[in-house]
């Protein structure tokens, strides 16, 4: 076993205010530090995070996987990009309240989680309470309904969309994947007869086209309202193939000025998963993404800082300085999005 994780994590289930129940696995380190405690909300089923909540454990931290409303083991009705500030910042008021954060606050996620972060550090702030996270870790972050139903340019993210809703949008445990050419028909179907088509109520239940049509409907997000004044230090880590990037960089640069941290390097929306076997090979041997994180979370370079993964530069530090000016310029229109899997 490893020395600085326990074998199983125990169930902590957090009552809300309004009667909802969230369900989580707490990873209590063995390493008898105070490195901090992460915490990260999920809808695609905590169960599947041992090894990410390995990881963190590894580094001496504590951490909460949680199910968000209305997934998996936790009550309440799903309803996506709705309720992740509050029931985050609640999550983390109850931490603190039973004495349960082993030392600082850490909030940190991947595409869907990254949001729940984001509005749980964000709703820590608005409600003036003395607890706020000490850092957010962002990875290829989903930011919202707007941001992930469609391009940079306004363009629909259909086939993504459709995939991710037939998934995840609508049940309390994910569906199984679209076949391909199921996939395909619907997005024929929704090109000749309309978006309200590709989600039949007979298949998702009365309440999907009013979701799916929400979803269609939002507006793009203000990123500098909704984020410029959050004095909690943040980390973004995108990735050059990922259909999010120009939103990573939008969000790193609308933070509270200079307060935010950015890596990217050459991989999509699974992160080091997408990379060819060299570029992995010489990323574990720095340390990995999670090295950098640390370094992060540790203050071992001053904010502002933006740093790029380059393989090549294996027999030096391959974390380059870069510019985000430059990123912007050179990011290309990202490859068509597969849908968000779970981890």
């Amino acid at each position: 076993m490893n020395p600085g994780s326990r074998a199983s994590p125990q169930s902590l289930n957090i009552a809300l205010g309004d009667g909802t129940v969230l369900a989580g696995d707490h990873h209590r380190s063995f390493q008898n530090t105070d490195r901090g405690t992460v915490l990260i909300r999920t809808p695609y089923d905590r169960r599947q995070y041992r090894a990410q909540a390995g990881a963190w454990l590894t580094q001496g931290h504590d951490v909460l996987v949680q199910d968000v409303r209305g997934r998996y083991g936790s009550t309440g009705t799903w309803l996506p990009y709705a309720t992740e500030g509050q029931d985050g910042a609640e999550t983390a008021r109850f931490l603190e309240r039973e004495g349960l954060l082993n030392g600082p606050l850490f909030l940190s996620g991947a595409s869907y989680d990254a949001h729940c972060a984001l509005e749980t550090a964000r709703r820590l702030e608005i409600d003036g309470n003395r607890l706020r996270a000490a850092a957010v870790v962002a990875m290829v972050p989903a930011l919202g309904l707007f941001e992930t139903a469609r391009d940079p340019n306004g363009s629909p993210r259909l086939r993504d969309r459709i995939g991710w809703w037939h998934m995840h949008g609508f049940t309390a445990e994910s569906r199984a994947p679209l076949a391909s050419p199921d996939l395909e028909r619907r997005c024929h179907v929704a090109r000749e007869r309309g978006l309200a088509h590709a989600m039949p109520e007979n298949i998702y239940g009365a309440e999907a086209p009013g979701q799916w049509d929400r979803l269609w409907k939002a507006p793009k997000l203000d990123l500098g309202t909704r984020y410029g004044n959050c004095q909690t230090a943040l980390l973004v880590v995108s990735g050059h193939r990922d259909f999010f990037a120009h939103e990573a960089l939008e969000l790193a640069e609308a933070w509270a000025t200079g307060n935010s941290g950015f890596l990217t390097g050459p991989w999509g929306h699974r992160l080091t998963a997408d990379l060819e076997p060299g570029s992995a090979s010489s990323l574990r041997r720095h340390g990995g993404l999670m090295a950098r994180i640390q370094e992060f979370l540790d203050r071992s370079e001053v904010l502002p800082f933006t740093r790029e993964f380059n393989p090549f530069r294996d027999d030096i530090d391959p974390w380059e300085p870069s510019d985000r000016t430059r990123l912007r310029a050179t990011t290309n229109s990202p490859v068509p999005a597969e849908c968000e899997l779970s981890p």
